[in-house]
């Protein structure tokens, strides 16, 4: 709020030259509720950001995609379990394919008297072949694994991006809200102070005087606008129709879980959404690399099936059997050793990136945690000054350094506030890096 923190040597300029008497009314101390906005809709930070997770449609997005993943872990965990197949084939031939002497047994297979040869048909012009197969892979079953490994890595990578999104959706909403809620009060404070500045030009129509309140006004056009683009993005991330007038009322946030820059960057590796992406990340490359060196293996399934047929009449009709199969390609011309090789590749990958991004979720929340005592040491050395600002007002004697005194309190009283916003919003952001709501 540049402009803001401009106003305060505005007000100097201002009233230098001004009456006793309307500059000690202009430059009285401003109540806590005179900073406040009325008549809007009013919201806490923990309403706005229940608003902001019932409404916001990218993480209604990442709940589908996370449901869609967890079907596709569902699906592949199936393949552990043996198949149950089915075949019917009908065929049609244009002529009876050959036929074969053959003869009538009587009962227990005994021939009886004056059995005689009959030719039948080798196979039927009218054939139908059934087969009915449970199937159970075996060798496969070390891919089948590695497929559910990737499949619920998928998962993991789609919670960890909703938590992602969530966490940076909350920590814009409260960036928000602080930022908004301190605009507010800033504009509120500028614009009772604008309009006991164009009173006094009204009255003392001098042109320094005239300068300077225009450009306070000016200052108060400036920090209006900040005020309405931040609420326009804060009204978008809540979920409120545009021109939506918000009255925000909220304490200052208690302090932070943390109380060193080490302590931040162990709490974020704890919960940083990002590494868990990268760690699902890895698992899905080590699962890559275990279907690779599977391939070099030799397809192997065990089976059992019935059969029904009526293409060949001297065989019974229904029989049954058990069996193994088993196939191997002997020469691929190196494609499974290149696989292999790229696989081994996307794990190393894969572990190189947990390093970088823990690297650089420490150096966030370090970062974020000395900004926040940064901030933290501002607004302490601003409410400092607005103290020490009434107490010079007290040892004031003369009209002139009452006056001086009370423009210093005005100023002081306008850094203060955009101190307590800078780090409303410094915790705001130390919450996101480390994790905490």
């Amino acid at each position: 709020m540049p402009s803001a923190y401009r106003w305060g040597y505005v007000i100097a300029v201002l009233f230098a030259g001004s009456t006793q008497a309307l500059a000690q009314d202009a430059l009285t101390p401003l109540p806590a509720t005179s900073l406040r906005p009325s008549g809007g809709m009013r919201l806490t930070l923990q309403e706005a950001k229940q608003r902001a997770l019932a409404t916001n449609k990218e993480l209604e997005l990442g709940k589908l995609n996370i449901s869609e993943k967890r079907e596709v872990t569902l699906a592949a965990r199936t393949d552990y379990l043996p198949k149950l197949l089915g075949n019917l084939t009908y065929l049609h031939f244009n002529s009876n394919l050959g036929s074969v002497n053959t003869i009538k047994t009587g009962r227990l297979g005994v021939l009886p008297p004056g059995s005689r040869t009959f030719a039948v048909n080798a196979i039927n012009q009218d054939s139908e072949f059934a087969a009915i197969t449970l199937a159970q892979p075996i060798t496969k079953l070390i891919a089948v694994n590695a497929a559910v490994k990737i499949a619920r890595a998928d998962e993991e990578i789609a919670q960890a991006q909703l938590a992602k999104g969530t966490r940076e959706l909350l920590s814009g909403v409260a960036q928000a809200f602080y930022g908004l809620y301190g605009t507010q009060r800033v504009e509120n404070a500028l614009r009772l102070q604008v309009s006991f500045a164009e009173e006094l030009a009204r009255t003392n129509p001098v042109p320094d005087i005239r300068i300077a309140a225009i450009e306070a006004r000016q200052a108060l056009n400036q920090v209006h606008g900040q005020s309405g683009d931040i609420a326009e993005q804060f009204n978008s991330l809540i979920g409120l129709p545009a021109g939506t007038v918000v009255e925000l009322d909220e304490p200052m946030p208690l302090a932070p879980p943390v109380h060193s820059a080490d302590e931040a960057a162990s709490y974020a590796l704890v919960c940083n959404p990002q590494v868990r992406e990268a760690v699902a990340g890895s698992h899905k490359a080590s699962a890559g690399l275990q279907v690779a060196r599977s391939e070099y293996l030799p397809d192997v399934n065990v089976f059992g099936s019935y059969f029904n047929q009526t293409s060949i009449p001297i065989i019974q009709p229904n029989f049954g059997a058990l069996g193994v199969s088993a196939s191997y390609t002997f020469i691929d011309w190196g494609k499974r050793r290149h696989t292999k090789h790229q696989r081994q590749f996307q794990v190393a990958l894969a572990h190189k990136n947990i390093q970088v991004i823990i690297d650089k979720a420490v150096l966030t929340a370090r970062q974020t945690y000395l900004a926040y005592e940064q901030a933290d040491e501002a607004f302490g050395l601003a409410n400092s000054m607005v103290q020490a600002r009434h107490d010079a007002e007290g040892t004031a004697k003369t009209p002139e350094t009452v006056q001086a005194a009370k423009v210093a309190t005005a100023k002081a009283q306008l850094e203060q506030l955009h101190a307590e916003a800078n780090l409303r919003v410094a915790h705001a952001k130390l919450l996101e890096a480390i994790g905490a709501d």
